[in-house]
């Protein structure tokens, strides 16, 4: 059988002229390299050089097989290349798929810098309601996941995470000095919020209520960009995540801590029983130390 050393040593002639030129590319000895040839003209069953004047000159036969040594040489190469990319996280593709909250501003950023780090990686990102990112991921049509609710974990790995909430007002507000607002000071005042029926909009309302004081719903929306656009238009207050605050800053929202601590739980997904790459587990490092930024903490 046909060994790749044995390849490699024919190569190498043919591409240097001598023995002593191979040996120097291939940081072997030049007898070494004499009986790789040797071993090789065995296994062909006919001879690949001639000697003229101190050099190998290669036969017809030693041409033609070159042509093809070459090719499957190269090929290797590049299985090698491919390989030192996986290991270095720089190949593949990532599929994303994830609630609005993080994937119509947060993720991008975060993929656009991994994508400079690791420019032969794809990326797939699909922002998509909760429900129906946990079906991608549980059909393990994705390799990623972030989505809010509870999620079977007979099909699913679950990291579940706390994002801190913060109250934003418009840039004008009257509330703008407060370094902290509670719920006293938002007493009655319009707010702009997720649907009354709503989860967190249901505990906010018990916050309220524990307090004294009146949740006054006047607009409600289902997503937080959406939210922050109405308070950037000068209406209301909203009590958004973190994450989506930070964007909603530089479109005349002030940000402020809000008191009692109030969270939004979400938790990020893996496919069960699928390994996750180095690509995967390369990116979501990334992701992690952003949301730790931010104050968000594994539950």
């Amino acid at each position: 059988m046909i060994k790749l050393r044995q390849l490699e040593a024919f190569h190498a002639v043919m591409l240097t002229g001598t023995v002593t030129a191979a040996a120097g590319k291939l940081k072997i000895s030049q007898p070494a390299i004499s009986e790789l040839i040797a071993q090789l003209e065995e296994q062909v069953g006919f001879p690949l050089f001639s000697r003229e004047k101190n050099r190998l000159q290669p036969t017809d036969e030693a041409r033609y097989l070159h042509a093809s040594v070459a090719n499957a040489l190269d090929g290797l190469d590049g299985v090698e290349r491919l390989a030192e990319d996986i290991r270095n996280a720089n190949a593949g593709t990532l599929r994303i798929a994830a609630m609005p909250m993080l994937a119509l501003n947060f993720l991008p950023r975060i993929a656009a810098s991994f994508l400079k780090q690791h420019e032969d990686v794809n990326v797939v990102l699909q922002a998509r309601s909760s429900p129906t990112v946990v079906r991608l991921i549980a059909s393990q049509q994705f390799d990623i996941g972030f989505a809010e609710g509870d999620f079977d974990t007979q099909w699913m790995d679950a990291k579940r995470m706390r994002m801190p909430c913060v109250c934003i007002v418009p840039a004008d507000s009257a509330l703008g000095g407060k370094a902290v607002i509670q719920p006293e000071d938002l007493n009655g005042l319009p707010a702009v919020m997720a649907p009354q029926e709503h989860q967190r909009t249901e505990s906010l309302r018990k916050i309220f209520s524990e307090r004294g004081c009146h949740l006054k719903l006047k607009v409600e929306t289902p997503l937080f960009t959406s939210m922050c656009a109405f308070v950037a238009g000068g209406y209301g207050y909203s009590i958004v995540d973190a994450v989506t605050a930070q964007t909603a800053s530089k479109e005349g929202v002030l940000i402020k801590e809000f008191v009692p601590s109030f969270f939004n739980d979400f938790a990020v997904l893996f496919p069960n029983g699928k390994p996750r790459s180095l690509t995967v587990q390369s990116f979501i490092s990334d992701v992690m130390a952003e949301l730790e930024k931010l104050g968000v903490i594994a539950d």
